[in-house]
């Protein structure tokens, strides 16, 4: 309820944060639990009839009976051409999804199922294969129904695959359930020795093309030593492979390298014997030959370090020369008085160990220049060597693997292997009736509360008073029931005893308690729609307040199609007023009923909507407010118009007229909010013909015409002015 005791009579300016709160339309747990509550009948229904029909199915379909094998897959890794597994040790693989899911697919092949056809001859049974066709159309059509009874699937958490047929003779279900696990091993190991067989063919096809290119490389690398002259040793490794070795040059290089060294320490060994002995013949002399010799060994020997160093021709190496020759004449000056045998050996052998070791030193120099020489040429015998040692080696290890495929062609062992054979079942496991009624129990329920709840959706209407509170969360003003003896609602509402008078009459009480300030001075009755009781409640909540000795004014401001008759003939009424200055008294009628009046439509001229826009409006409002006790205003149905709220926003209260089960709950809110943001108070709703049989009283659901007069119209126009 709202106060208003600070607004002015004839208006309504409530701010917009006292607007009642926007209904929602939400499913929740309390509104679910209603809508089963108020379908049980259907999904009671609807259960039953699928716990029958789960029965009957059940009862009419013959019995199958399944039998099951069990097999174990464990891949080995036994790759034909990688005996090492990828490089992993054989049997360190474990199986995963993947690997189960192949197998399982392959239990599920066509072919399959045709090799168990074949191998059980179901083509020869009538069942499977027919009557009519060739043995191969007879023998595609019992395969096509072994591959229908057939289902594998794996064991949780294990390697294990459970194959199981179905049929209406267990003993076939057996026999095709072990024909499909030996069939699948059998065509297990031929997968792979085919698989065996490509690999031989493949490495044999390698093998000839890589021969070939062995014997071109090796031609080429001979044609090119020959032509280049380029003579290699050939060696053999530990395997006994032939390999080329160094050069000619190369060897003639390393044995002059040989010789040179030891020439070298053969003149080392004679001059240290020359000149010992002239060591030692000075001994027995002067000291000064001695003397002599030892500078000459000193100069000798810086000498000989230095030319390894610098030529003969250079200057220091010049003068160390010049200066072992001067020795070597004052020597040879102080020997000359002296003679002997052994010393003109010893100085012989010494020569000639010098000439020996000069000799040696050209040739070594004459050997690198070859193979330098050699060295330019061995580029490309060097690349064509490669090569041909590329090609050898191929060509080896592709006939090594094609005699190991030839070897372990034989032995292919398949990764299936039968854990339980298929045995013949004692009882059928289909039709299960238990299972069967609850399945069709339980799925005829659920379609039975989906079919309410989709009823819901689609018809949700508003149907008792709780739905007014917990739908549109306004007030219940009254319910108002049709009349259980079938009377008109003008010859109920005559009665003061009537279901229908009564029930208005506790509308006016809640009305005078909707409010702080009591019974609002003016009350506009609107509706969602045409033939929800909008003008009977309008009439009757008039009547009964009249009836108390009050003044009422009921207003018929329905300008598009007016529901109370006038007797007078000049036009006077509601619309006049808004396009004139007269006084309102002119145009107000009386009643055969006490204390009423009437202020009728009139003439309408011109746009409803201007009319009721008009300045005048919120002052005739208020003038009648102060001139009657309570001024009722018969507004039009919300629709899609305007007119409503125009009249909402100028009288004090608004009161809904809302037909049970009639106006969809959508609909009823959306007039809601439509009136609420035009500023109306709204002090409840008036729930009208509470009764199952409802019908449509003229107005358009949607449409709002002016042809086609409606039973509330006829009924009310008996409301004649005196």
């Amino acid at each position: 309820m709202y106060r208003q005791s600070d607004l002015p009579p004839g208006g309504n300016h409530r701010p917009a944060a006292e607007q009642p709160a926007q209904p929602h339309s939400g499913l929740e747990l309390s509104h679910i639990i209603s809508i089963l509550l108020d379908n049980y009948k259907i999904i009671l229904g609807v259960g039953i009839a699928g716990l029958l029909l789960s029965l009957v199915l059940a009862l009419l379909t013959p019995p199958q009976y399944m039998a099951s094998a069990m097999l174990q897959y464990d891949q080995g890794r036994n790759d034909l051409l990688d005996p090492k597994g990828m490089g992993g040790k054989a049997g360190s693989f474990r199986p995963g999804q993947e690997q189960i899911a192949t197998q399982i697919g392959l239990l599920h092949s066509e072919s399959l199922a045709r090799r168990v056809a074949q191998d059980l001859n179901l083509a020869s049974v009538p069942e499977f294969g027919g009557e009519g066709g060739t043995i191969a159309q007879r023998t595609d059509r019992a395969g096509a129904i072994v591959g229908s009874m057939i289902s594998a699937e794996p064991v949780k958490s294990s390697m294990l695959i459970r194959i199981s047929a179905v049929s209406g003779d267990p003993v076939m279900a057996a026999r095709v359930a072990n024909g499909i696990a030996n069939g699948h091993i059998t065509t297990s190991i031929e997968r792979k020795y085919n698989s065996s067989e490509f690999a031989r063919k493949f490495l044999s096809d390698q093998l000839a093309r890589t021969k070939v290119s062995l014997e071109e490389s090796e031609r080429n690398l001979n044609s090119y030593a020959i032509s280049a002259g380029i003579f290699r040793q050939s060696n053999r490794d530990a395997e006994g492979k032939e390999t080329s070795g160094e050069s000619l040059a190369q060897g003639d290089l390393t044995k002059l390298n040989a010789a040179l060294k030891q020439a070298e320490i053969d003149r080392i060994a004679a001059e240290q014997r020359y000149l010992q002995s002239e060591l030692t013949y000075s001994s027995d002399t002067s000291g000064s030959i001695g003397t002599l010799i030892q500078q000459r060994a000193t100069l000798q020997s810086e000498y000989n370090e230095k030319l390894s160093t610098y030529k003969p021709e250079y200057p220091a190496m010049v003068e160390l020369k010049a200066r072992i020759d001067r020795l070597d004449s004052e020597i040879v000056n102080e020997r000359k008085r002296m003679s002997g045998n052994k010393r003109a050996e010893l100085a012989g052998e010494y020569k000639a160990a010098v000439r020996v070791e000069a000799e040696l030193r050209q040739k070594v120099a004459e050997a690198k220049g070859e193979v330098v020489t050699d060295r330019n040429l061995s580029v490309q015998y060097n690349i064509l060597q490669r090569e041909a040692d590329t090609n050898r080696a191929l060509y080896d290890g592709l006939l090594q693997r094609y005699k190991e495929v030839g070897v372990t062609a034989g032995i292919s062992q398949s990764d299936l292997s039968l854990v339980d054979e298929a045995k013949v079942p004692s009882g059928p496991f289909r039709p299960r009736y238990v299972v069967s009624a609850l399945a069709g129990l339980i799925a005829g329920l659920v379609l039975g509360v989906g079919l309410a709840i989709a009823r819901q959706m689609l018809f949700d209407t508003v149907n008792d008073p709780h739905d007014v509170r917990t739908k549109l969360k306004l007030p219940m003003l009254g319910a108002i029931p049709v009349e259980s003896d079938g009377l008109a609602p003008m010859e109920a509402l005559a009665d003061p005893k009537s279901e229908l008078s009564e029930s208005y009459h506790a509308v006016r009480t809640s009305l005078k308690f909707s409010r702080p300030e009591g019974l609002p001075r003016t009350l506009l009755i609107t509706s969602t729609r045409a033939g929800e009781g909008k003008s009977t409640s309008a009439f009757a909540i008039a009547k009964s307040e009249a009836s108390l000795g009050k003044k009422v004014l009921l207003i018929d401001a329905d300008l598009r199609k007016p529901t109370f008759a006038s007797a007078r003939k000049d036009g006077v009424g509601l619309a006049s007023l808004m396009t004139s200055e007269d006084p309102v008294s002119s145009a107000i009628e009386a009643t055969k009923t006490k204390n009423l009046s009437l202020l009728p439509t009139g003439r309408v001229s011109g746009s409803e909507v201007e009319l009721l826009s008009s300045n005048r409006l919120p002052s005739l409002i208020a003038e009648l407010s102060e001139k009657f006790d309570l001024v009722v205003v018969d507004g039009p149905p919300i629709l899609g118009l305007a007119d409503a709220p125009l009249l909402a926003s100028v009288v004090q209260a608004t009161a809904l007229v809302v037909e049970s089960k009639g106006s969809r709950t959508s609909e009823i809110q959306e007039m809601v909010s439509r009136l609420t943001e035009s500023g109306a108070s709204i002090v409840g709703v008036i729930l009208t013909k509470v009764v199952l049989n409802r019908g449509r009283y003229g107005y358009g659901y949607y449409k709002y015409s002016k042809s086609g007069p409606s039973q509330e119209l006829d009924a009310l126009r008996t409301i004649d002015t005196v």
